[in-house]
């Protein structure tokens, strides 16, 4: 009896060593996908010059400019956490236009704008949640956006930031809320201090608490009550074939298999990291996708079946 209870707990701690091997190696990984080097990374695809997949439930890091030709960003859910930088600018000039197409992503932690358009550039932006940056877009110059399906959610100053008379933007079916200066407002032709709220225009725009799962740990999946759900443009359809809704996560494609914490469709070190960060060292109560044993709670016991699942397979 004793050594079988030694051969127990032998193996429990070779398992606790495994997953914090490669938990680690995870980790240092993971801390190193800038968007820069996803950028830097990317072909042409599509039309574009550059296109860039970024994985669901992934967090990348820093910055990107794009100063010349077309780019395409397919978010999948992903998460950019600016880390208090400058965030994505587009910039053009007659010689050397440059648009940028993004849908499908949270941008995070802007400490000056989520993204910025200047001088000629263009672009179409869908689908995306703006948190907590200093503005969530500005444009300026002659920049030519439009906007549609995203969330500007607790942002330091405003949602949408427009300087000058020439910018041109159109806006539609998108949520303001508890941005600094005003849910729903926004600024125009200002420039230096003279920020003025005005109301936007625009077709399908609500102000309400998205009622994401959580904010706090960055769970942008929405509550089964929120607002936003089938709240996008009509003429959009989610996969599940109702209409769209607000920002970069639809209601539904939580559905996953057990273990598979991350939605990517397999078992694998990713879901290991995200049940130990998201459904043990938070109490999650949500984390359905963790408690592979079914004893209605997840600790270590499933992480050391989620474990066993991935070093079988």
């Amino acid at each position: 009896m004793i050594c079988y209870f030694s051969h127990i707990v032998v193996s429990f701690n070779m398992k606790l060593f495994t997953l914090s091997f490669i938990s680690a190696i995870y980790l240092s990984l993971a801390e190193g996908i800038t968007l820069q080097s996803v950028f830097d990374a990317a072909g042409p695809e599509n039309g574009y010059d550059k296109y860039l997949v970024l994985e669901q439930n992934m967090i990348y890091t820093g910055e990107v400019g794009v100063y010349e030709g077309s780019v395409f960003i397919e978010g999948n859910g992903a998460i950019v956490d600016l880390n208090e930088g400058l965030g994505i600018w587009v910039y053009a000039e007659e010689e050397y236009p440059a648009n940028l197409d993004i849908e499908f992503v949270t941008i995070i932690n802007g400490g000056y704008n989520g993204l910025t358009f200047n001088g000629l550039a263009t672009g179409n932006i869908s689908n995306c949640n703006f948190i907590q940056n200093e503005h969530g877009i500005q444009i300026m110059d002659q920049v030519n956006i439009s906007v549609k399906n995203c969330n500007f959610i607790n942002n330091g100053q405003y949602g949408i930031a427009v300087r000058g008379t020439v910018a041109s933007f159109e806006i539609s079916y998108s949520n303001f809320w508890e941005n600094s200066l005003g849910c729903g407002g926004y600024n125009e032709n200002c420039w230096g201090l003279s920020w003025v709220p005005l109301e936007l225009e625009g077709s399908g725009l609500i102000e309400n608490d998205p009622l994401f799962v959580n904010l706090d740990i960055w769970d942008f999946l929405y509550d089964e009550n929120s607002p936003c759900i089938d709240a996008g443009n009509p003429l959009d359809t989610d996969p599940d074939g109702s209409t769209r809704d607000i920002g970069a996560r639809w209601y539904g494609d939580e559905e996953v298999q057990p273990g598979d914490c991350n939605a990517d469709g397999i078992q694998n070190v990713l879901d290991v990291v995200y049940m130990i960060n998201d459904c043990i060292l938070i109490d999650n109560s949500a984390c359905d996708c963790g408690d592979l044993n079914q004893d209605g709670i997840v600790n270590v016991l499933d992480v050391v079946l989620l474990v066993n699942s991935i070093l079988d397979n």
